[in-house]
């Protein structure tokens, strides 16, 4: 699974996993640096991260999709 995540590098040489979207105005922009790929994506799960089946979503930018949703009427409400 992790062949589909990309990863952030740091200068030390620690991984992180980026926010697919960065949506939300207080978007973390990437997980924690951990020392290899696998801890960062077991971060990132733990942290209650979604994962979209093309990268990880931060728990602030999933709420900002539910905030854009509700703002949305149906055709039938306007």
């Amino acid at each position: 699974m992790l062949d589909n995540i990309s990863f952030i590098k740091n200068d030390e040489g620690e991984y992180a996993v980026p926010c697919q979207l960065k949506i939300s105005e207080n978007c973390v922009q990437s997980g924690e640096f951990c020392d290899d790929e696998e801890d960062a994506k077991d971060w990132v799960e733990e942290d209650f991260w979604i994962f979209s089946g093309e990268g990880w979503i931060c728990p602030r930018c999933n709420e900002q999709i539910y905030v854009n949703m509700a703002k949305i009427k149906p055709k039938h409400m306007r």
